[in-house]
C-alpha cells in the first residue's frame, strides 16, 4: 500500500469512525429497458439488515463467533460497497445486481441483473427479502419502488408503485418492523422517511426532511433520526413528530431499550427514547500539552443488554502519545456508568530515532464500530504515522471477551471497517484497485492428528 494512499484511507476511517455504508443509495448504471415488469421462521443467529436490526445495534444475540482465531474461508468480487446481509446460509447482496452467495463456499445461487437498476442492500424478513430499487429508463428518468423477493430463487413477488420520480432520486436500505417497511427516499434536494405495509404494499405515510439525515433507526415504535443540528423522533404509526433536541453534527447513533445513543464528534449522549431527555453524556478533551494539542473523538457504537460499547480514535503528535488514549468503553445504557474499558493493541510505534520537535507527522489511532455477538465483542483497530519522512499504516480486528474485557485473539486480516457476524462466521468488506470483495472468515481448523 502506497503511503498516499494510506493517508487517504486513514482520513477517510476517521472520518466516519466506523461508518458501514451510504445512507442514500442512487448509482445507476446507463439508460436501457426499465426493470419493473414460503412462510418461514428468521434463524436466530441471522444478520437480517444493515446494523443488524432497525435500531442499527450491531449487536447479534444468537451467534457466537470464532473464539480463537480466523482463518479465511473463501474472498467474493461484490458490485458493491455497500454490506450484505446474511440468513439461511445465503448471503444477499445488493448493488448493479441483486445476488445470493452460498454461505459455505461463496458460489453465487442466484442473480437479478436487470438494465438500469441498483439495489439497496436487502433487508430480511422471515418470508422474503426486500430492497429499495432504483430504476432509469431511456429518457434518464428515475424512480425508486420497494420490491419483495423470493430468498430462495430472487424471483420478484411484488413491486410498490414508485414513491418518487425524477432525474436524481436515491433511497436508504429499508429496514423491516412488525409488518411494516420504513426507509428514506429523495428526489434532488426532497426527502421523505416513508412506511409501507407488507400485507397491502400501500404507503401509510410520509414525513417530509428539510435537510440531509445523517442516520435513522427505528425502535419502540419510534423512528428516531439525525439531521445537520437536531435529533428528532417521529411515530412509527402516523409520522406525528414525538420530539426534537439541538444536536451538534450527529456521525452515527444506535438505538434499544428506550435509549437512542447519539455520536457528535468528542461527544456522545444518551436521550430516551420516549421524550428527547439527555440520560446521560461524555465528553472526550483534547490530549497532549499547549502546542502540541492532539484530538479524541468517539467511534460509532453497538448497543448489547443494557450496555453500550463505543470506542475514541486519537489524532495527535508523537511526543505525547502516551498521554493521548484512544480506549475502548463499555457503559450502562441507562445511567452511562462505566462497567469497562480498554486502551488500543494496534497501537503504532514511534522510531528511536524520530525527532518529534523538528518533524511533525500525525499519529492516529483508534477503535471502529464494534460488533457484538453473544460472548464476543468484534472490534476493528487501526494505527498510523503519516509524516513527512517516515509513514506506516496497520489495520486488523480485535476479539474480546464481553464479561471479562479480556484480549481473546487479534488479526491484522481485516480493515477497519465494521464486520458482519452471522452463522458463527465474520464477514468483511475489502476495496482493492477500486474493486470491493467480501469475504468470510470462520474458526480456523485446528489438526487434532
Amino acid at each position: 500500500m502506497s503511503k498516499e494512499t494510506s493517508r487517504r484511507n486513514i482520513l477517510k476511517s476517521v472520518a466516519s469512525a466506523g461508518a458501514a455504508l451510504p445512507l442514500l443509495s442512487s448509482e445507476v448504471a446507463a439508460a436501457q429497458p426499465t426493470c419493473r415488469t414460503a412462510t418461514a421462521t428468521l434463524p436466530d443467529d441471522a444478520w437480517p439488515a444493515v446494523g443488524h436490526d432497525a435500531g442499527r445495534t450491531y449487536y447479534n444475540p444468537g451467534t457466537s463467533g470464532p473464539q480463537t482465531g480466523i482463518s479465511e474461508r473463501w474472498t467474493a468480487s461484490i458490485p458493491t460497497r455497500e454490506f450484505p446481509t446474511v440468513a439461511g446460509g445465503k448471503v444477499y447482496i445488493g448493488g448493479a445486481s441483486l445476488r445470493a452467495l452460498d454461505v459455505d463456499d461463496g458460489s453465487q445461487t442466484w442473480a437479478r441483473s436487470p438494465p438500469n437498476c441498483r439495489y439497496t442492500t436487502p433487508t430480511i424478513g422471515p418470508e422474503a427479502i426486500y430492497s429499495a430499487v432504483t430504476n432509469q429508463n431511456d429518457d434518464g428518468e428515475q424512480d425508486v419502488t420497494i420490491q419483495a423477493f423470493d430468498a430462495s430463487n430472487g424471483s420478484r413477488r411484488w413491486a410498490t408503485d414508485p414513491l418518487v420520480e425524477g432525474e436524481s432520486v436515491g433511497a436508504s436500505a429499508p429496514v423491516l418492523v412488525d409488518g411494516m417497511i420504513f426507509g428514506l427516499v429523495q428526489t434532488g434536494q426532497e426527502r421523505s422517511f416513508y412506511a409501507i405495509s407488507v400485507d397491502s404494499r400501500e404507503v401509510e405515510w410520509r414525513h417530509t426532511v428539510e435537510q440531509p439525515v445523517a442516520e435513522f433507526a427505528v425502535t419502540d415504535g419510534t423512528l428516531v433520526y439525525a439531521v445537520e443540528d437536531r435529533v428528532r423522533a417521529i411515530s412509527t404509526t402516523d409520522d406525528t413528530v414525538q420530539w426534537a433536541v439541538n444536536s451538534p453534527p450527529v456521525q452515527g447513533l444506535a438505538a434499544a431499550s428506550e435509549t437512542v445513543v447519539v455520536v457528535s464528534g468528542n461527544t456522545v449522549t444518551a436521550l430516551a427514547i420516549g421524550d428527547g431527555t439527555e440520560r446521560w453524556r461524555s465528553e472526550l478533551g483534547p490530549s497532549g500539552e499547549l502546542g502540541f494539542r492532539g484530538t479524541n473523538s468517539f467511534s460509532q457504537p453497538a448497543i448489547t443488554d443494557g450496555s453500550v460499547i463505543i470506542g475514541t480514535v486519537s489524532s495527535l503528535f508523537p511526543r505525547v502519545i502516551q498521554e493521548g488514549g484512544a480506549t475502548l468503553y463499555k457503559r450502562d445504557l441507562v445511567t452511562g456508568d462505566r462497567e469497562e474499558s480498554r486502551g488500543v493493541v494496534l497501537r503504532p510505534t514511534v522510531p528511536d530515532d524520530f525527532d518529534v520537535y523538528y518533524e511533525t507527522p500525525l499519529i492516529s489511532y483508534g477503535w471502529g464500530r464494534p460488533t457484538v455477538s453473544s460472548d464476543t465483542i468484534f472490534v476493528p483497530q487501526f494505527g498510523s504515522i503519516d509524516g513527512s519522512s517516515t509513514g506506516d499504516y496497520q489495520s486488523g480486528l480485535v476479539a474480546i471477551d464481553r464479561e471479562t474485557f479480556q484480549v481473546q485473539w487479534t488479526s491484522t486480516e481485516i480493515p477497519f471497517l465494521p464486520v458482519i457476524l452471522a452463522e458463527n462466521r465474520l464477514f468483511a468488506i475489502s476495496t482493492r484497485s477500486y474493486e470491493s470483495y467480501l469475504t468470510m472468515f470462520e474458526e480456523p481448523v485446528t489438526d487434532e492428528t
